[in-house]
């Protein structure tokens, strides 16, 4: 059962292969630790702050489980999305923070496509796919200019990616959506025209706003772990992150076109963290708002570090954060601001950060420990 599990959720043949996972569970507990020490500075009790905080998070069954749980897992789709979409091209030596762009035009295509007339009556069994398709094309594309970029002009993938977000964002919201897009002033509308309802994600769960989101992001991180861990394409793409260090000279002598790969792995990034935008359209608001909640890509970033990179571990970071942000408002009845989850997120990340020295650390603790029995 060991050998299946580490194959299957670590892919590491170290002999301490634990310690991948004990690593981030240490950062997580000491983060929450520190976030309680904040709160107690404060004269305000960090055990009631952390009671109200997960008792409303999703993560523990009460009487008003279903909502909270509901709202967790539409938080973790988006969540996944981004981290996925960070991940995937750090795996092969990129720091592409490109994430909030493509989200952004995942979420403006999924708006257009969902309210364009020739589409406007299709069933949803036909509308719902072929919108999700456009976007992860126009996502991909997005996220293929960085690519290009990178892969055949050698310029920093980060800079492009910062600059591509501002672009997403000052194109789509400072023109299409009070310009081409806007809907009509006679309906009394901000922002796009509303999707047709055969273009909104099936609910799964009666009596709250949960969709296929979290469906199709779980089939995401399947096909995402099989390419990385079952594919010559995904050996490509490990090997290259291996020797990122190095300007990848192995990989090129080993005969791997990394141009090409630096291009499709910033593609696939790209039509990921799309999805996400699409799902916030289709399932949640139902339309661009003029003003659009953002941050997810930056937080895609903060989620992937925790989840190490991998497919599943990010499944699990983003539940953790889901049911953090879920929580966020509960800890207001402590006297505490909403936005103190986002400090226990930050400082997640932090030890994170120091994942060698609390590698370090564990190492030690436990050689004394067996030290000690012997």
């Amino acid at each position: 059962m060991k050998e299946v599990f580490q194959r299957v959720f670590i892919h590491r043949r170290e002999e301490n292969w634990w310690m991948n996972i004990l690593v981030p569970i240490t950062s997580i507990i000491i983060a929450l630790i520190v976030g309680a020490i904040f709160i107690a500075s404060t004269g305000r009790d960090p055990i009631l702050a952390y009671k109200l905080m997960f008792g409303a998070s999703g993560l523990i069954p009460g009487p008003y489980f279903k909502t909270p749980f509901a709202e967790m897992l539409l938080y973790t789709a988006l969540f996944v999305s981004t981290g996925l979409a960070f991940a995937l091209p750090a795996r092969a030596g990129l720091f592409s923070i490109g994430a909030e762009g493509q989200f952004i035009v995942g979420a403006i295509t999924a708006a257009f496509f969902g309210y364009w007339k020739p589409l406007y009556n299709l069933p949803s069994i036909i509308h719902i796919p072929i919108i999700l398709v456009m976007v992860m094309i126009a996502g991909g594309i997005w996220g293929l200019i960085a690519g290009y970029i990178k892969a055949k002009k050698g310029i920093n993938e980060t800079i492009v990616t910062i600059m591509l977000n501002w672009i997403a964002f000052h194109l789509i919201e400072g023109w299409l959506v009070t310009g081409p897009m806007a809907a009509d002033v006679a309906t009394n509308v901000s922002g796009t025209p509303y999707v047709s309802p055969s273009a909104r994600l099936p609910i799964i769960l009666s009596g709250t706003r949960l969709n296929i989101s979290i469906l199709i992001m779980l089939f995401v991180i399947y096909l995402s772990w099989f390419l990385l861990y079952r594919t010559v394409f995904g050996y490509e793409i490990r090997a290259m992150g291996y020797t990122a260090i190095t300007n990848m000279e192995a990989p090129k002598i080993g005969g791997i076109n990394t141009e090409r790969r630096i291009m499709q792995i910033m593609f696939m990034g790209g039509a990921i963290a799309a999805l996400g935008g699409s799902f916030d359209v289709l399932g949640s608001s139902g339309q661009f708002p003029p003003v659009f909640g953002g941050g997810y890509g930056f937080d895609g970033i903060a989620v992937a570090l925790i989840g190490g990179n991998e497919p599943v571990g990010i499944l699990f970071s983003s539940i953790l954060i889901g049911a953090l942000r879920t929580g966020a408002t509960a800890v207001q009845l402590a006297r505490i601001p909403k936005t103190f989850p986002t400090i226990i997120e930050g400082l997640i990340v932090a030890f994170i950060a120091l994942e060698e020295l609390i590698r370090f650390l564990l190492t030690k603790l436990l050689i004394r420990k067996k030290e000690g029995v012997a």
